[in-house]
């Protein structure tokens, strides 16, 4: 699965839990891993690299689309990734909004998050 393939399926509704799983599994077929050597941290950091590029790019060329929102939304609960973060709280605007920046300042340094400031108020 590469970046494109997973942006297209977002906006198909698949959730970035399905497209970690997706890229998860491809990258244990391409290794031909048999399935007693795949352990839960087996290629967890090469998944979790490729899932920050994903937020990115949702965050950069969708900005507000609907989907990309709930894809994000649901994400950023179970991920402490800046890039997942960002582009939620940087694209969309959403009910909640102010909360979720509260808690994203506490998790990532001033600097990160400073131009999340105008949705705060």
């Amino acid at each position: 699965m590469d970046l494109a393939r997973a942006v297209d399926d977002v906006l198909l509704g698949a959730s970035l839990r399905q497209v970690a799983a997706a890229y998860r599994q491809s990258l244990i077929d391409a290794f031909h891993f048999r399935a007693d050597e795949v352990g839960r941290e087996t290629f967890m950091d090469e998944t979790m690299a490729f899932m920050r590029r994903v937020a990115r790019q949702l965050g950069d060329r969708h900005a507000g689309d609907r989907r990309v929102l709930a894809a994000l939304q649901a994400w950023v609960m179970l991920v402490d990734h800046y890039e997942a973060w960002d582009a939620l709280l940087s694209g969309f605007e959403f009910e909640g909004k102010a909360a979720l920046i509260r808690r994203g300042r506490v998790m990532f340094p001033g600097p990160l998050t400073a131009h999340w400031a105008d949705a705060a108020e």
